[in-house]
């Protein structure tokens, strides 16, 4: 099986291109979405140090990729529709994407043999849209679900191939909640591929409903005082890695921004709603207290900026 990835580097892809790597099949390429400037599709160069100057790294995508020998590309935008031609001249049999940032048009998705297969992080129906361990942290979702499935022309919305449920673990980062979520689907791949192959599988239809939710703006970055300390603590400690300061509106309608949260205190109460003191603050939530790292002057101007 010719495989063609389609992929934003990052923490979900490494896992997937890992677990690619010892299956047998024949990764012919990894696309990327190219930064505004570049041509509408241009072959990469090597991101893998020369030996002389070899140091030892924590492998990414493109230094895994460099030393299986795979060759990497960038496409624009505007080349998403050449790469028909591309995906032809490969003979390409299934096109495996994750965390990629446009609809596929429909011409590209008919080119592999066995269509593209989608990584997403979300029990789907659910949370379709582009960020959704932002909103499953967001509504204050302990589990989510890895879901891979055929892409077809509407957003999120193929086919479903195979689902798994695993634990948002409270406090990590999203990059690591985005490595788990890969390793998730890694374990799925191979029932995956061979499900594909199957002579007699039949791919499953989305069940009814489901929901979409956008990129997110500023005004999400917002909570308040009736969360629970464990949603605060855990949308705010793994969305920080972004940089943008989220608002804290307490039960007597003031507001403070913060660039972190540090702990909890469950079941503890202040005499106020925020408490400052010692570069810290105290923000009472309704079951407990967070503990959070105030806003860096840059970041308060851009919550002023964004109401």
């Amino acid at each position: 099986m010719r495989i063609m990835i389609f992929a934003i580097p990052g923490p979900m892809a490494l896992p997937m291109l890992q677990c690619l790597l010892e299956l047998p099949v024949r990764v012919v390429g990894l696309i990327h979405p190219a930064p505004p400037g570049m041509p509408a599709l241009a072959a990469l160069p090597p991101a893998t140090p020369t030996a002389r100057h070899e140091v030892v790294t924590p492998a990414n995508l493109a230094t895994l990729a460099d030393r299986a020998g795979i060759p990497r590309y960038a496409v624009g935008r505007a080349g998403v529709p050449a790469l028909a031609e591309f995906l032809a001249s490969q003979r390409v049999d299934l096109a495996v994407v994750a965390c990629w940032p446009w609809r596929i048009p429909p011409d590209l998705l008919r080119i592999p043999t066995l269509g593209f297969l989608n990584l997403h992080p979300s029990p789907l129906p659910e949370l379709r849209g582009p960020e959704p361990l932002f909103w499953a942290l967001r509504l204050g979702w302990t589990r989510t679900a890895m879901t891979v499935h055929l892409m077809d022309e509407d957003l999120d919305h193929g086919p479903i191939v195979r689902q798994a449920w695993f634990e948002l673990p409270l406090g990590e980062r999203l990059s690591a909640i985005e490595t788990l979520a890969g390793r998730v689907a890694a374990q799925m791949l191979p029932a995956a591929l061979a499900d594909l192959t199957a002579p007699d599988w039949q791919p499953q239809p989305q069940p009814a409903g489901g929901n979409h939710y956008p990129a997110p703006k500023a005004a999400d970055f917002t909570f308040t005082a009736d969360w629970s300390v464990r949603q605060a603590y855990a949308f705010v400690r793994a969305i920080a890695e972004w940089g943008h300061p989220f608002t804290y509106l307490g039960a007597d309608g003031h507001t403070v921004a913060i660039a972190d949260a540090i702990a909890i205190q469950p079941g503890a109460r202040l005499a106020m709603p925020i408490v400052a003191g010692e570069g810290q603050l105290a923000l009472q939530l309704r079951d407990g207290i967070l503990i959070a790292q105030p806003a860096s002057l840059s970041q308060q101007a851009m919550v002023s900026t964004s109401f």
